[in-house]
C-alpha cells in the first residue's frame, strides 16, 4: 500500500462569480480534506487544496467528494446555496436543514458585500471576503463529520492521479465534473434559496 497525495481545485465554468466555495474530500474513513474560499470568478479556479489516498495491493478505501457554493442573482440581490447531489442524498438535507438560521443570514450578508465589490460598488474588504469564507467552514465540517458518505460522490483516485491535479468544475448547468488524470465522473446538484 502506498499512501498518495493529488491537489484538487474548483473550477468556475460558470458565467457568475460563486461564493463562499466549499469542498470535502474523504478516503473512507482514513483519510478527511476539506478547503473554503471567498469568491472564484467566473473561468477561474481556486487554490489547490492537498487530498490524501491509499492505493496498492489489500486497499479497500473509495475517494468521495463534496462541492457547495453560493451564487446571488445580480437584479434581485437574492442568494442560493448550490451543493453536489449525486442523488443519494437524504443526510445532506438533514445537515442543511439543521443549519443555524443566523449562519444562512450571515453567509447570505457576507455572499452580497462580495458580490457588490466585485461588480465594482465599493472597495474589496478581506474582512466580510473573509467572513464568507468562515460562514462556510461549519457546512463543510457538517458534511465531512459523519462517517457515512451518503451525498458524497465517488470519484476513486489512482496511482496516476499522484502529485496531479483534481479538477472539480462547476458548469453553467450547476452540474459538476469531477477530473484527473485517471478519469471523469459528473453529477448534478441541488439549490437552496438562503
Amino acid at each position: 500500500m502506498a499512501h498518495r497525495t493529488a491537489m484538487a481545485l474548483v473550477r468556475n465554468d460558470t458565467s457568475q462569480p460563486i461564493y463562499a466555495v466549499g469542498l470535502a474530500h474523504k478516503y473512507s474513513d482514513q483519510y478527511q480534506n476539506s478547503d473554503e474560499w471567498d469568491i472564484i470568478q467566473p473561468g477561474k479556479t481556486s487554490t489547490k487544496l492537498q487530498v490524501d489516498y491509499t492505493t496498492g495491493w489489500w486497499t479497500t478505501g473509495r475517494d468521495w467528494w463534496k462541492v457547495f457554493w453560493v451564487t446571488q442573482d445580480e437584479s434581485t440581490l437574492k442568494k442560493t446555496f448550490h451543493y453536489s447531489n449525486p442523488e443519494n442524498l437524504r443526510k445532506a438535507f438533514d445537515t442543511i436543514e439543521g443549519v443555524d438560521p443566523a449562519l444562512w443570514v450571515t453567509l447570505a450578508a457576507s455572499v452580497g458585500s462580495i458580490a457588490s465589490t466585485a461588480a465594482g460598488n465599493g472597495p474589496f474588504n478581506k474582512t466580510v471576503a473573509g467572513v464568507a469564507a468562515l460562514a462556510a467552514r461549519p457546512l463543510t465540517a457538517g458534511f465531512l463529520a459523519p462517517t457515512t458518505t451518503v451525498g458524497f460522490k465517488q470519484h476513486i483516485l489512482r496511482e496516476e492521479d499522484d502529485s496531479a491535479s483534481v479538477e472539480i468544475i462547476i458548469h453553467e448547468d450547476t452540474t459538476i465534473t469531477i477530473k484527473s488524470p485517471s478519469g471523469i465522473s459528473q453529477t448534478v446538484s441541488t439549490k437552496k434559496e438562503i
